[in-house]
């Protein structure tokens, strides 16, 4: 396995100091799935203040569960020292971090056979579990006992049913058996960690891992208006990389008000429960012409075209038609900002009140029939009646 530079030389300086350090979990999956990692966890037998006097750059940046940060070039490496975990009692953090020199407690408390692959440039890769296999025929596992390891930590079974989206690996028997058994424990998890892992799930290209969520029972607690729903899981994978396009389409016999609730739920960022909210209220509008494309482009702004995807994939229009419309309406006037009047010019005819609002909607809604009329002095007739 060819290793950054960086990476071997910490290994190196941990081996030279009498110290064991490996390569372990994601990036090491990876590799062996010929993905090029991103980042590289090191795991090694040095404790946290073993670490710090080996390396002159470092910072505590997990200190409590043995992780120490080495800084080379400007990028950091995370080194964590083997541990094993003490008694879980709100199936998510251990009571307390028990450090080890072995390596063997520290792979067997991991998630998956899959991530708990080892590896340094002297003694190769350790695999105590099957991870090489399991990887080699598509499957997640969990290491052990997969029973007691959700019960650890209710979030793995989120993690399995999205790595089997992310990597196109099935899960196996026992591990599913697991998952189902221990549904219910999802509930002790934070909503932020469960959106995580379901927004990852949905912006794979595996969509039809859905069904594994649902038939897992853990949708009920925090989700439960998708189940029954009729939802095409090859659609969603032809749908855009967009949260909020993939999302709309998962929620689309679900009722728009209720749609806006489920993303306050999911304590959601606010740009994202108001783009959803409105692609949800807009799924149905009927797109028929130039003026109803205007009229779609002044009702959902920047969230135009996502609206259109929705639409099309609700009601199998062509989404190719329908852009080219767009695109050939788009710089029309369709906003009482890029109308050629304003409330000021309404008030130098003797309009007051309310009757500013409700006469610019019209004069924009007439531009948006007929957009060369954008015109000061055309608009300021037609609001007067002369014509």
């Amino acid at each position: 396995m060819q290793l950054p530079k960086n990476v071997v030389f910490i290994l190196n300086e941990l081996y030279k100091r009498g110290y064991e350090g490996y390569i372990v979990g994601g990036c090491v999956r990876d590799y062996l799935m010929g993905i090029k990692p991103h980042d590289y966890d090191i795991t090694t037998s040095a404790l946290p203040e073993e670490v710090k006097q080996i390396f002159s750059h470092t910072a505590d940046t997990g200190i409590q569960h043995g992780t120490v940060t080495v800084i080379i070039d400007k990028v950091g490496y995370e080194i964590t020292t083997y541990r094993i975990d003490g008694e879980y009692k709100d199936n998510r953090h251990p009571e307390e971090v028990i450090f080890t020199d072995r390596l063997t407690g520290d792979l067997s408390r991991r998630d998956f056979t899959i991530n708990a692959i080892a590896y340094n440039n002297i003694k190769g890769y350790v695999d105590l579990f099957g991870g090489m296999e399991d990887i080699k025929n598509r499957i997640i596992r969990g290491v052990g006992e997969p029973d007691k390891r959700f019960k650890e930590d209710a979030l793995r079974m989120m993690r399995a049913v999205r790595f089997s989206a992310q990597l196109d690996f099935s899960i196996e028997e026992n591990t599913m058996k697991a998952l189902k058994e221990n549904a219910g424990l999802i509930e002790n998890i934070s909503i932020e960690r469960i959106r995580e892992e379901f927004f990852k799930l949905i912006m794979s290209d595996h969509n039809e891992r859905l069904q594994i969520l649902l038939e897992s029972g853990m949708t009920e607690y925090f989700l439960p208006e998708i189940i029954g729903k009729d939802i095409d899981y090859g659609k969603i994978n032809n749908l855009s990389y967009d949260i909020v396009v993939r999302l709309s389409y998962i929620l689309k016999d679900v009722d728009s008000l209720q749609v806006s609730k489920i993303m306050k739920r999911f304590k959601a960022d606010n740009k994202s429960i108001n783009a959803v909210s409105l692609v949800s209220k807009l799924r149905e509008y009927e797109i028929s012409d130039l003026y109803s494309m205007r009229k779609l482009i002044s009702k959902a702004g920047e969230n135009t075209k996502r609206v259109i995807e929705i639409i099309c994939a609700i009601n199998g229009s062509s989404y190719e038609n329908c852009i080219e419309m767009f695109n050939s309406v788009k710089n029309d006037c369709c906003s009482l900002k890029e109308l050629a009047i304003g409330g000021s010019d309404l008030i130098n005819i003797g309009i007051k009140g309310k009757a500013i609002g409700e006469n610019l909607d019209r004069a924009l809604d007439y531009v948006m029939a007929e957009p060369w009329k954008n015109e000061r002095e055309v608009l300021i007739k037609y609001i007067k009646g002369e014509f």
